[in-house]
């Protein structure tokens, strides 16, 4: 079964819109406009905001086995009913003339009679458009029926930068747990700013905003990034009332020296700000340990392990509250 476009669209989440073009069918997780104001603020982050971050194709299949391409993007990762099964380097397959092939069975590698299929699309290229995806003998593809809707808005730690695995950053972790049909729009280098905000066609039960560590520098005073965040999380307050909106403040970072003050103080806004507009701050200070042996970068961005840490006590946080 050489899935057509219309079942690809079926099966497909964390895309807010999605287009057919000749070298395949390319989804975004950022609207034209959201991209557009990333573009004016920064060029790199307007590249940033139209990568394919969170989107996944999700669906059951009886299928022997999933075969398939992008024309563009690289690393691409496979969960069979939920746990993690491959990662492939598309850039590497095309220059090979190959494609991804993988097997649909167990650890132990017996044939499944039916199974969930998840294929993520990667996080942090340009691109990620599907050129084909084949379900070896099945005789149905059936897309996923998640328990909740989720959005996250935030900068390249929400994008999973430096993730060795895509789906092991802590915004694919809480989406699985929550088993959550989720729009991921990490940005990396992104900051809280009023004219990236857009509706989105998406209508989310929860919501997380996890910006701040780039303001710090991006901003030359408190009140300047005060400013900006608090045009931002109205509007966000505003639309989704009535939902659970969670602010996320920054993670620890080893640099602390930026000419704007004391990094503490900044935090300690956000939390005051999010109270002020009745929405749920989280203590990003209490999600991932002060150790640089946490960080993939030793400074900034968490690798697998770090990550894993930081979802495990968001979800405790968010729980606390759903």
């Amino acid at each position: 079964m050489k899935l057509t476009n219309e079942q690809l669209k079926a099966v497909a989440f964390g895309a807010v819109e999605t287009r057919e073009e000749p070298e395949g069918l390319r989804f975004f997780k950022c609207t034209q406009k959201q991209i557009n104001a990333w573009q004016a603020l920064e060029p790199v982050l307007g590249d940033r905001a139209r990568s394919t971050t969170g989107v996944r194709l999700d669906f059951h299949t009886d299928a022997k086995a999933i075969r398939f391409l992008l024309s563009d993007g690289n690393k691409t990762e496979v969960l069979i009913d939920g746990v993690f099964r491959a990662q492939y380097r598309m850039k590497t397959l095309r220059e090979k003339g190959e494609v991804a092939e993988l097997p649909l069975c167990d650890a132990l590698s017996r044939p499944l009679s039916s199974c969930r299929v998840t294929l993520a699309l990667p996080s942090h290229d340009d691109g990620g458009r599907i050129a084909f995806v084949e379900l070896v003998d099945a005789t149905y593809c059936r897309p996923h029926e998640h328990k909740c809707r989720m959005l996250m808005i935030g900068d390249s730690i929400t994008q999973g930068w430096n993730s060795a695995h895509d789906t092991f950053s802590y915004a694919w972790r809480v989406t699985n747990h929550f088993d959550a049909d989720s729009v991921i729009q990490g940005v990396g280098g992104g900051f809280y700013h009023e004219s990236t905000f857009d509706e989105i066609g998406f209508d989310p039960d929860i919501v997380t905003v996890a910006y701040g560590t780039n303001d710090y520098g991006h901003y030359k005073t408190f009140n300047e990034a005060m400013t900006h965040a608090r045009a931002f999380l109205s509007l966000i307050a505003k639309k989704y009332q009535g939902k659970k909106i969670f602010v996320i403040t920054p993670i620890w970072r080893a640099d602390r020296d930026k000419a704007m003050g004391d990094f503490g103080h900044l935090c300690d806004l956000y939390r005051e700000l999010a109270l002020s507009l009745s929405l749920i701050p989280v203590d990003g200070l209490l999600l991932e340990p002060p150790m640089p042996e946490f960080y993939a970068d030793e400074f900034l961005h968490p690798h697998d392990l770090g990550f894993s840490l930081y979802a495990e006590r968001l979800i405790v946080e968010m729980e606390k509250h759903l």
